[in-house]
């Protein structure tokens, strides 16, 4: 019995649990079948898909500009419609929604398909099988090594560059080390020079400071005999400062010697707080003085310590003085102690403190902390480096703590024994410390010039007793002149208030804030003032005073130690009026300063001039405006009583009285008269003003002559005086016909005026591109010195008691023939009187000159 054929499979099931990703569409791009494998592939719903047209399904990302996975499918799955012929096509970038919905966003996916056509039993096609593979993981990889490649030979690229460029650099470097070696040597070679230079300078400076403290010393101590007041007073005030000049140039023989190789320096076995406390003590006076207290803490240490006695004091000098200059209220406090096998000297004060960034830069040679409040600004910048350097020498180290505001802390600290110092340099006895002793009386004197004032600080010049001579220069000179005196250093105050007190008044302060307070409230006529002082420096002080508007002008000269020709320049850039370099003699300071009080004087002077010029000219406007409304004001009731003449004469008719005729032509006369007086106030106005217009016309002169006459003819034959007018033909130009009728008007009743019953001509001519209007009368005349005054407002020739006016005519006329581009002159006429000639172009000039004048 043949076996029972076996149930038919489950084609469908079978499809769907394919394991590759499939697809079966119709002809038409319907979804009608899937595997489950391209579902999971996709993140697709089998009944969500169904019955659905591919690319309503599996649309390109819109995301990507670039993506063409839609437009390559479609036409791969359009050929195998086509033709019937499977169709595999490249590896796609086919992004897929996620979810399966394209709102959710896109998976990036590359994929392999391959499109098979299905035919039926007609063969005919009916259905396309799309198969798809996922390479996204294999192109991730691929493009990850490809990446990797590319940045591989770019490495490799760049290290051969770096090879290329480590080899040049290296070439490089070897050359500049080879130069920075012959520098070095250079170097070295100049700072031996430099070495030795100092101290060749130094020890040459040694031998006259010598020579003037000896004989100074031996003065002082009566050798010679007894000394008056203000004798042993100069002489104290040059040993102070010798000793002074004598401590700088011993810091700069130190410091050369330093730099040379100390090989002079012996140690020896000390007693460190019996040294310590006698170099510190003696700053005891001079801080009492100033109201600070010092607290000297050495107890005794348990063995000596060797050091070389002459720099440790040193050490405590600088360190002591130090904190001194910087600490105004409050105190100084010493103390050495032993901690372990190590000597530790601390000197604290409440001074002002450094500020933060300028501690690493303490110990540096000559730098000096700047704006720091203190009681001077004089010094070298060198004594904290020689501190350090001196503490280096014994094996030690120095190191600082400061607080801003609130003080600063130096701390020494020495090894005890002698095993870390040279064995060739070493002493069992100390030798005598005469240089010590001197440098310590130099350290003192110092400190006690700084800022310790007289009773009085604010100090005014000694009256003495003048001379008859000087009493008789004070009563016929002016009133003493007041300077303000600002120096931090007492004997250069001293010195100047005494060079100065003969003849001025002398006021003294102590730094440039006291200064200012002092010039604000109550300026004086000149300030001196040192450049380098405590809390308030000279050129400070003087932009302070410049931006103050009471004193913005004071004179204002600086004194500094800074020589050459850039400190000068820099000096006078500032602001200041002068600037003299220590040192000067009493002459040049004494000159210098007598020049700029006169030169104050004289630009108060002309500040006062030129108020009152000022002034002037504001009354000048105000006259003028004055007399424009004044004239603009007249010209309506003048213009109303001519029209109302005019009227009463017609309405009187030819039948009237005479002598009312008559009468009332003498009125219009009168008025006429007085309307061009007014009119005269009016150019005043505007030609001062600048207000002047020409307006131009092509006008006939000769017309115009003939017409302006004919009303000075009637005042002529009155006058009993013969009037002649001569004109040459027609002359035509650019003119303004009433400017230039009124200029006729002034000149032909001048010369009827001032040559009453004399003959007057007036003749116009042409002559050239020119005309020439000539007006000539025999009268009184005109002196030589009155002819230019003449034509300025104002002014007269002769008396107006005789002959009234308003000394205006004859400006107004030059303003208009000037603004016409003319000119008037005057001269004598020959046999006696005067004669007038104008000049006008006929021809506007391309460049005319200004319309008018201001007078």
């Amino acid at each position: 019995m043949p076996p029972s054929p076996p149930d038919t499979p489950d084609f469908r099931s079978l499809f769907e649990s394919a394991p590759n990703p499939y697809l079966v569409l119709t002809p038409g791009l319907l979804i009608v079948a899937v595997t489950d494998t391209y579902l999971r592939a996709t993140q697709t719903r089998r009944e969500a898909i169904l019955g659905r047209h591919i690319f309503d399904v599996f649309p390109d990302n819109p995301q990507d500009p670039t993506a063409s996975g839609v437009s390559n499918l479609r036409a791969s799955l359009e050929r195998v419609v086509k033709t019937g012929v499977p169709d595999a096509m490249a590896v796609q970038k086919y992004d897929i929604p996620r979810s399966g919905f394209v709102g959710d966003g896109f998976d990036v996916r590359y994929w392999s398909p391959l499109n098979s056509p299905v035919f039926g039993a007609d063969g005919k096609l009916s259905y396309i099988l799309h198969r798809v593979e996922d390479v996204t993981d294999f192109i991730h990889l691929k493009n990850q090594d490809a990446e990797q490649n590319r940045q591989h030979v770019e490495l490799q690229a760049r290290a051969g560059e770096m090879e290329e460029e480590i080899f040049r650099r290296a070439q490089q470097i070897q050359e500049a080390n080879q130069q920075l070696r012959t520098a070095n040597e250079q170097l070295g070679e100049l700072d031996r020079l430099k070495s030795e230079f100092f101290a060749n300078v130094s020890h040459e400076f040694r031998t006259p400071l010598t020579l003037m403290l000896g004989p100074t010393e031996d003065l002082l101590a009566g050798r010679s005999g007894v000394l008056p007041d203000e004798a042993r007073k100069e002489l104290e005030r040059v040993h102070r400062n010798a000793g002074r000049l004598l401590k700088l140039v011993n810091a700069l023989l130190d410091l050369s010697r330093l730099e040379a190789g100390p090989k002079e320096e012996r140690f020896v076995p000390s007693d460190l707080a019996a040294l310590t406390a006698d170099s510190a003590s003696s700053f005891r006076s001079a801080m009492e003085r100033t109201g600070l207290q010092l607290t000297v803490d050495c107890p005794p240490l348990s063995e000596p310590v060797y050091v070389a006695p002459d720099l440790w004091e040193q050490i405590v000098l600088n360190l002591v003085s130090n904190a001194f200059k910087f600490t105004l209220q409050g105190g100084v406090t010493l103390r050495l102690r032993e901690h372990g096998r190590k000597v530790v000297l601390e000197v604290e004060d409440t001074g002002s403190g450094i500020p933060a960034p300028e501690l690493p830069r303490l110990f540096e040679r000559f730098h000096r902390v700047p704006g720091t409040a203190s009681r001077t600004h004089e010094g070298t910048g060198i004594g904290l480096a020689l501190v350090q350097e001196f503490a280096r020498l014994h094996g030690g180290t120095v190191s600082v703590r400061s607080t801003e505001g609130q003080g600063t802390t130096f701390t020494v600290e020495l090894p005890l024994g002698h095993a870390h110092l040279p064995p060739e340099r070493i002493r069992t006895t100390a030798r005598p410390r005469s240089a010590a002793r001197e440098a310590t009386s130099a350290y003192v004197q110092e400190a006690l010039l700084w800022n310790v004032s007289k009773p009085k600080e604010h100090t005014q010049s000694n009256h003495r007793h003048p001379t008859p001579s000087q009493g008789i220069r004070a009563v016929q000179s002016l009133p003493r002149a007041r300077i303000l005196l600002v120096d931090d250093n007492r004997d250069m105050r001293d010195y100047i208030q005494r060079v100065l007190s003969t003849d001025y008044d002398v006021e003294t302060v102590t730094d440039g804030q006291k200064g200012l307070e002092s010039a604000l409230a109550r300026p004086p006529d000149l300030v001196l003032s040192d450049v380098m002082m405590p809390r308030l420096d000279g050129v400070g002080l003087l932009r302070a005073l410049r931006a103050a508007p009471h004193t913005r002008e004071l004179p204002i000269l600086l004194l500094s130690a800074k020589a050459g020709e850039q400190a000068t320049v820099q000096g006078l850039a500032s602001g200041a009026d002068d600037y003299l370099v220590k040192p000067f003699s009493a002459g040049e300071l004494l000159a210098r300063i007598a020049s700029n009080l006169r030169l104050a004087r004289m630009r108060r002077e002309m500040a006062d001039e030129r108020a009152r010029a000022e002034g002037l000219a504001e009354a000048l406007r105000a006259r003028d405006d004055f007399l424009s409304v004044a004239a603009h004001e007249l010209r309506t009731p003048l213009a109303a009583f001519q029209l109302h003449l005019e009227l009463v004469e017609r309405s009187l008719g030819r039948d009237a009285p005479p002598k009312a005729l008559e009468r009332l032509r003498q009125a219009r006369a009168f008025i006429r008269r007085l309307a061009l007086l007014v009119d005269v106030l009016m150019d005043v106005s505007q030609i001062t003003s600048g207000r002047l217009k020409l307006t131009r016309t092509d006008v006939d002169l000769a017309d115009l002559l003939v017409e302006v006459t004919r009303f000075a003819e009637e005042e002529a034959r009155r006058d009993g005086t013969q009037l002649t007018v001569s004109v040459n033909g027609p002359v035509t130009g650019p003119f303004d016909p009433s400017r230039i009728s009124q200029v006729v008007h002034n000149l032909v009743a001048n010369a009827l005026k001032f040559g009453r019953g004399k003959p007057v001509d007036v003749t116009l001519r042409p002559d050239g591109e020119q005309v020439r209007l000539s007006v000539v009368d025999h009268g009184i005349g005109i002196k030589p010195e009155d002819r230019e005054r003449i034509f300025e407002r104002f002014e007269r020739a002769v008396s107006t008691h005789h002959y009234g006016g308003l000394g205006l005519g004859l400006w107004v006329s030059r303003q208009v023939v000037e603004a016409h581009q003319g000119r008037i002159d005057v001269e004598d006429t020959p046999g006696g009187g005067t004669t007038f000639h104008v000049t006008l172009p006929l021809k506007e000039l391309e460049a005319p000159m200004p319309e008018a004048a201001t007078g």
